[in-house]
């Protein structure tokens, strides 16, 4: 099996069970910088991609009263977001093979781009940038070191790795994204000290916009 069809048909099911009792409505480090840029209300359309089983939707949802729409590959995350959560829609499918034809106005995905197998890496980049109004606003958090890293993932048997990278630049470099924010805390801790390129994961808020200007008009 490749590292996708891995995921899909046990390691998104073992994930959740393994996290579950920590998934609930709260207010994190990303519900935080959302309040902060004050991106939201109740005509907001938002989009998590690997939403699990909507916790941090349902905590947006309290907050604003906006459409929230999960992407989620585990059963058993969808089933007992669904349950927990009859307010959110859940779309039970991954970042490879989400394929919207409407527009949002917020995407999420947190801890999802290490995941992704390279041979996806840009298939993921170009359904999430099909999604996003022109405007809108992009919520990335991941581990963004500034080096190129891969490790083996020690929970399968299967040859899998996860990548740590700087994933906001796969957006910043097209043009077409400009970067509003980024942030860093310790990953182990979840405090913002004693951080190092081991445990560093950065959270970077983007907004969709052409950023190119037109030569015949600055040269």
């Amino acid at each position: 099996m490749n590292q996708l069809e891995v995921f899909k048909s046990q390691e998104a099911d073992r994930w959740f069970e393994r996290n579950r009792e920590s998934l609930k409505p709260k207010d994190d480090v990303i519900v935080w910088l959302l309040d902060t840029y004050g991106l939201l209300n109740e005509k907001s359309s938002v989009l998590e991609v690997g939403a699990s089983n909507g916790y941090r939707l349902a905590r947006l949802y309290e907050k604003y009263a906006c459409r929230c729409v999960a992407v989620e590959p585990s059963q058993k995350a969808v089933e007992d977001g669904k349950k927990s959560f009859p307010f959110l829609e859940f779309y039970p499918t991954t970042a490879e093979e989400m394929d919207f034809s409407e527009e949002f106005d917020l995407i999420i995905v947190n801890s999802v781009f290490h995941w992704i197998d390279r041979k996806n890496l840009f298939k993921v980049v170009a359904n999430i940038d099909k999604a996003l109004k022109e405007g809108g606003a992009l919520v990335i958090g991941d581990f963004q070191l500034p080096v190129l890293l891969k490790n083996p993932y020690h929970h399968v048997q299967e040859e899998v790795y996860t990548y740590k990278q700087p994933y906001k630049e796969l957006f910043l470099s097209s043009g077409l994204y400009l970067e509003l924010a980024s942030f860093c805390y310790n990953h182990d801790t979840k405090e913002f000290k004693e951080i190092n390129l081991a445990n560093l994961f950065c959270v970077s808020l983007l907004r969709k916009q052409e950023l190119y200007l037109r030569q015949d008009k600055v040269l």
